[in-house]
């Protein structure tokens, strides 16, 4: 069975593997839901994390192979997968190794999709929020994070041709979790009680304003996908030295 909830629309799984079937699948890191999710869909799906109790977990799922390893060092010959997948993680990665071991084990025609899950603050109940937390901490609940990273591979000589989309994802979220959230954030937590209780009463006004009837309120997020097809050329060109470099003068 599927996770009840995912940030992952089906179309934008689809569109990760490029809406091909039963595909060859490298996963990197991060949260276990997109190699499950993955695998749900009969690709076969191998995934690495240098996190040991990751990688218990993700082995216990029959239809996944995990392995311990490092994204910029990977364990297997060249030319062995379909896709690679970074979800939320490519920004730990060091650009310059990981780009060529991702270019290396991608098959002739193979891509790369690196996603971010980015809240979207064009809703106005959240730019509302957003401007309560901000009168705290001027660097509250910033949006996005880590996908400005992904300009290393849209510029890498390793994928030159690539394209993006979008994928809308709403996140219900209860009064009670969101005024956690609102009291999780330092700035907020680093208040007298008296100015945090403000805050929090300030919030759960907030809430209730807009919530439609009984329902919960939803954060709205873009799934924002980027996908780069592979280019062999770079990893195969003869190394051309310069010969005056080898001349020694006596």
């Amino acid at each position: 069975m599927p996770p009840r909830r995912s940030q992952f629309p089906e179309q934008a799984i689809d569109w990760m593997v490029g809406g091909a079937s039963h595909v060859r699948v490298l996963n990197l890191g991060g949260s276990p839901s997109l190699p499950r999710l993955l695998a749900h869909r009969r690709h076969t799906v191998m995934a690495i994390d240098k996190d040991l109790e990751r990688v218990e977990q993700l082995a216990s799922r029959p239809d996944l192979i995990a392995i311990a390893a490092e994204a910029e060092g990977l364990p297997f010959d060249p030319c062995q997968f379909d896709v690679v997948t970074a979800h939320q993680v490519f920004h730990r990665f060091a650009p310059g190794l990981v780009l060529s071991e991702m270019a290396r084990v991608l098959r002739p025609g193979g891509m790369a999709s690196v996603s971010y899950l980015v809240r979207d603050d064009t809703v106005p109940w959240v730019k509302r929020l957003i401007s309560l937390l901000r009168q705290v901490d001027d660097q509250a609940m910033r949006g996005d994070y880590g996908d400005d990273s992904v300009e290393a591979l849209l510029t890498s000589k390793y994928f030159p041709e690539h394209e993006s989309r979008s994928f809308r994802v709403w996140q219900g979220i209860t009064r009670d979790q969101m005024l956690a959230m609102v009291a999780n954030q330092p700035a907020v937590a680093a208040l007298d009680d008296d100015l945090r209780q403000m805050v929090l009463d300030d919030a759960r006004s907030l809430y209730d304003d807009a919530r439609p009837g009984a329902d919960d309120l939803k954060l709205p997020y873009q799934l924002k996908v980027w996908r780069a097809h592979v280019d062999h050329e770079e990893l195969t060109a003869p190394i051309e030295i310069d010969d005056t470099g080898l001349v020694i003068p006596l």
